[in-house]
């Protein structure tokens, strides 16, 4: 699998757990929780993970919309795989 593959694959991710409320081009609150959890399921094991949740969605959602939209989640990837290479 290449590189653009695995961003294909971030891509429809994203768009699969967006479309949950009607609108393609962002994630809720309990949008980006689902994918959350699903999606990295060592976070699912966590005991604060509805806090840490909470937190990441509101450090994300930076032009306080409520919404998460494709610029924002990418700099959650990019946080999440930084954070994963330091614990590998």
């Amino acid at each position: 699998m290449t590189l653009q593959d695995q961003m294909i694959g971030i891509i429809l991710t994203f768009d699969k757990y967006a479309k949950g409320d009607g609108d393609c081009s962002s994630l809720s609150q309990a949008e980006l929780v689902e994918l959350a959890k699903k999606e990295f399921p060592a976070l699912s094991q966590n005991q604060s993970k509805d806090e840490l949740l909470k937190g990441i969605f509101g450090k994300l959602d930076m032009d306080g919309d409520k919404k998460v939209d494709f610029k924002e989640f990418m700099l959650f990837i990019s946080c999440l795989a930084m954070a994963i290479k330091e614990s590998i």
